[in-house]
């Protein structure tokens, strides 16, 4: 369900020419196909879970969050402001925080 909706998010982006929600739409993929061929190596034949694909999701906005810290320390704000928008295409598929 959830690698539908964002195979379909990719499918609008690149309709609309969003090169933002694109590229950070095909690393979400990539890093969900990685995982899956790992899974598959263990025995799992239908790849990672929903679950999964939301702990990938949770991870890949904290990595762009620490990059965020860095780029700002390096005195890089057009980079961390490119993380930031990417944390939004990536938060788009989370459910809501409490």
């Amino acid at each position: 369900m959830l690698r539908q909706r964002l195979s379909d998010a990719l499918k609008v982006a690149m309709k609309s020419k969003d090169r933002l929600a694109t590229s950070t739409l095909r690393l979400i993929l990539a890093a969900v196909k990685d995982r899956d061929i790992a899974a598959r190596g263990k025995g799992n034949a239908d790849g990672i879970s929903d679950d999964e694909v939301m702990g990938v999701l949770q991870t890949m906005v904290r990595q762009r969050d620490e990059s965020i810290v860095f780029y700002e320390k390096g005195e890089r704000p057009e980079l961390a402001e490119k993380e930031a928008q990417e944390i939004v295409v990536i938060r788009s598929f989370l459910p809501e925080q409490m």
